[in-house]
């Protein structure tokens, strides 16, 4: 597999993880809100707070999306260099092996 083709779907298995770990982030958010009586704020990503109306607990919260858009594609940059350079490595090692005598 070419090192282009490699780094385009290490790309979208990062944008898919960083998607998903912003989505624990503020689903954890969610529950951590609903549980405690305090606000509750993953910074440039959402803010949460509890309230009541009409005798009802309320979850009011104001989501910052472009801060969630930098965070997804935080998560994938960090995972695309990480597999990039881990995976340069370990078929170097790999190479190393074949070409050593024994």
């Amino acid at each position: 597999m070419t090192a282009g083709l490699r780094i385009l779907l290490h790309c979208f298995a990062g944008l898919a993880l960083g998607v998903c770990v912003v989505f624990l982030a503020v689903a954890a958010a969610l529950v951590t809100s609903f549980n405690t009586d305090g606000d509750v704020v993953i910074p440039g990503v959402i803010r949460i707070w509890r309230a009541t109306e009409n005798g009802a607990t309320a979850l009011n919260f104001v989501p910052y999306p472009l801060g969630m858009g930098v965070a997804a594609l935080g998560v994938a940059g960090v995972y695309v260099l990480i597999a990039v350079l881990a995976g340069g490595r370990a078929r170097r090692a790999a190479a190393s092996r074949s070409e050593a005598p024994g």
